[in-house]
């Protein structure tokens, strides 16, 4: 048996042992996705999701792996379990944000200080206002320091406190950077953002967020693990070491309130991870690239002006060499979106998901806890690309891309699905 034969031959065995089985022989698409979920990394990935969508509809779709295991009891993923799913977080919480630049309750280009109800000035530039358009596109000159959350009963101010000196480790401006002038990647600047929403709507912002984005969307999920509408679906998320798997967040001991009855609205939004603690499937993932397909309206229920979709999707910030750093494939960067253009990151790989890749793709990654995730979408052709990979090793060990900063994991799923055929995947 040659090579070829006995990693297929492996790659079979491993899914029906998992309770996988195929009424016939896997297409190459699969195959290729279930090398990955075995082989992408020094470990089998815990769960591969991914969905290719052409002309706006389906064209393929796999999911293999688990969302939970504890010893023999192993909970298999579908297309409807739950993850944590990152900073595609940030895309939608910038739905949320953008609902009130249309009502005319938030100035993109106003001081946010106003929103905030506290004075938001990098010290060396006193005279310079940092506003919300800076927030959501990481040229605010607000760094993420020693930590990006701060406990319910604290403010957000705080992190600003003057007390907090540059050189030190719990300092969050950037020295010598005039705001509007520098990208660089800022979860803090979200946490900011949730707040905002919270003080201008006087709604707490994962309410917010539910009534307002995810159930006009028709989107499962939510920002609170204990408001999940369905829990039972709710993925762990697994670093993979060499003892094994371990729970790296959303294990059973993550399903306390994150809320306290004495919680004040309007001052501290980052308890919810406005940047990174969405909970969502591939189904709803799907959802809301048709929402972006639709420009702002779904299913005829609109959600967000076009002009407002537009204004997120299209680039404010451009890299030349000298205007920003950062270790993702971001050259490129509207208001919670990456645009992938080809041109080389501050890294100095070109931000290109696979070879020959000619442009046209935007949307977000997403990289915590174990688990890679991608919402990229050309809104042109009305095709996509979305995935959801859990169980990586710890921060720092994921083999590299080969022709990009993307990891090794995601420039294999991007090529697996470029040519995915018109017939859904058979894993479930």
């Amino acid at each position: 048996m040659n090579a070829h034969l006995r990693r297929r031959l492996s790659a079979f065995l491993l899914m029906a042992s998992a309770g996988t089985a195929y009424a016939v022989p896997p297409a190459p698409t699969d195959a290729l996705l279930t090398h990955t979920l075995t082989n992408g990394e020094a470990r089998p990935l815990a769960a591969l999701a991914a969905l290719r969508i052409h002309n706006g509809a389906v064209s393929y779709r796999y999911v293999g792996g688990f969302a939970r295991k504890n010893g023999a009891d192993v909970t298999p993923v579908h297309s409807d379990t739950l993850f944590r799913i990152a900073s595609v977080s940030k895309f939608v919480t910038t739905i949320g944000l953008m609902q009130l630049v249309d009502q005319g309750r938030i100035d993109l280009d106003a001081d946010a200080s106003k929103y905030l109800g506290f004075p938001l000035r990098n010290p060396d530039f006193p005279d310079t206002p940092i506003t919300t358009r800076m927030l959501l596109s990481h040229t605010a000159s607000i760094a993420d320091a020693d930590d990006y959350v701060i406990p319910a009963d604290h403010t957000v101010s705080e992190f600003f406190d003057a007390s907090r000196r540059p050189g030190t480790a719990n300092y969050h401006f950037l020295p010598g950077r005039k705001p509007g002038s520098w990208f660089s990647y800022c979860n803090l600047c979200y946490g900011l953002v949730g707040t905002m929403i919270e003080r201008v709507s006087g709604e707490r912002f994962d309410l917010y967020q539910q009534k307002h984005v995810l159930t006009p969307l028709a989107i499962d999920g939510g920002y609170d693990p204990a408001l999940l509408s369905h829990p039972e679906r709710l993925a762990t998320l697994y670093h993979h070491t060499t003892t094994g798997y371990e729970a790296a967040k959303d294990s059973d001991t993550h399903f306390a309130p994150e809320v306290s009855a004495q919680y004040r609205i309007g001052t501290n939004a980052t308890i919810f991870s406005p940047q990174g603690g969405l909970r969502i499937s591939l189904d709803g993932l799907y959802r809301l690239s048709q929402f972006v397909f639709g420009n702002g309206t779904l299913q005829g229920v609109k959600v967000l002006s076009s002009q407002s979709l537009q204004t997120m999707l299209h680039s404010g910030w451009h890299y030349d060499g000298h205007n920003g750093e950062g270790p993702y494939p971001i050259a490129s960067y509207g208001l919670a979106t990456i645009q992938l253009t080809g041109a080389r990151d501050p890294s100095g790989h070109p931000t290109t998901p696979w070879r020959g890749y000619q442009g046209g793709l935007v949307g977000h990654l997403g990289d915590a806890y174990g688990l890679r995730s991608g919402f990229w979408l050309n809104p042109a052709t009305r095709d996509g690309y979305l995935f959801i990979a859990d169980g990586f090793p710890e921060d720092g060990k994921e083999k590299p891309g080969k022709i990009s900063s993307f990891t090794n994991v995601e420039e294999e799923i991007f090529s697996a699905l470029l040519n995915a055929g018109s017939v859904s995947g058979t894993v479930q």
